[in-house]
């Protein structure tokens, strides 16, 4: 079994795991950090020993936002009323003007005009509004549809197009607080186990894999189970992956058959690829 180093890599990347704990790296610096991260076993251990704290943290910040978002929506709401209350004044006066000019205008006639017995007086229409032009954005059709359906879609959802595109290190950075944030949420585990093993990180993706074992049941289950023997092999633990494989073939899942071939070949080469 491989030794965890007890250094960083590279310190002056290492550095900024508590801004990415914080979610405050953006851009380039986040996927530098998310690069060093597969690579650098020292700070992927910090980053699992932070968790109590930055999660203290992170409430404690979100809390804040929050008071300040609803400070905000409460300033917003104040000053949508008090523009309700000058427009509404405003047209009062604008009407009160009209009245009072169409009312002189009326008198002015009536006394120009020689009496008539039936007098007929003329209706004087409303100014016509405008239609107010209305700013056109400069984002084409298809943009626009696809930032609709990225809105719509959930941290989960997004993760798993991730994966199923082959974007397993996008995967990781999505999954990671997913599976903090929802412990018993037993597919954000297996995602993220998978997605370890699909980067070769084998000894990263054994614990996600074993939660995900706990919490699943039925086929997803079995499924599970397979993925935590292929990490074990790959981890170089031999005697682990064979007796998860083992397991799945004496339980006659719809995984046998792999489980088989992989037994073969872990003690044909010590491994499965």
């Amino acid at each position: 079994m491989p030794t965890r180093k007890s250094t960083c890599t590279d310190p002056r990347i290492g550095r900024l795991i508590a801004q990415y704990e914080l979610g405050l790296l953006e851009g380039k610096e986040r996927e530098a950090f998310l690069n060093h991260l597969l690579q650098c076993d020292f700070c992927h251990a910090e980053l699992y020993a932070m968790e109590p704290i930055m999660d203290l943290l992170r409430a404690k910040r979100e809390s804040a936002l929050a008071s300040q978002k609803a400070a905000s929506r409460t300033r917003r709401l104040l000053w949508h009323i008090r523009l309700r209350t000058a427009l509404q004044r405003r047209r009062i006066a604008w009407a009160a003007s009209i009245l009072i000019a169409a009312g002189a205008v009326l008198t002015l006639v009536l006394w120009l005009r020689p009496f008539q017995g039936s007098s007929e007086l003329t209706q004087v229409a409303p100014p016509e509004k405008t239609p107010s032009s209305v700013p056109k954005s400069s984002l084409s059709a298809e943009e626009i549809a696809r930032l609709r359906s990225a809105e719509m879609k959930t941290p989960f959802e997004s993760a798993l197009s991730a994966y199923e595109k082959g974007d397993f290190v996008r995967a990781v950075e999505l999954l990671i607080p997913i599976a903090r944030l929802e412990p018993e949420n037993p597919e954000a585990h297996f995602y993220l186990g998978a997605s370890w093993l699909q980067l070769n990180r084998p000894q990263e993706a054994i614990a996600p894999l074993r939660r995900a074992v706990e919490l699943s049941i039925g086929v997803e289950r079995e499924r599970s189970r397979y993925y935590l023997a292929l990490a074990y092999a790959r981890a170089g633990h031999r005697a682990d992956a064979l007796r998860e494989l083992e397991a799945i073939i004496a339980e006659g899942s719809v995984y046998r058959a792999d489980a088989e071939r992989a037994k073969r070949e872990l003690l044909r080469s010590g491994t499965v690829k």
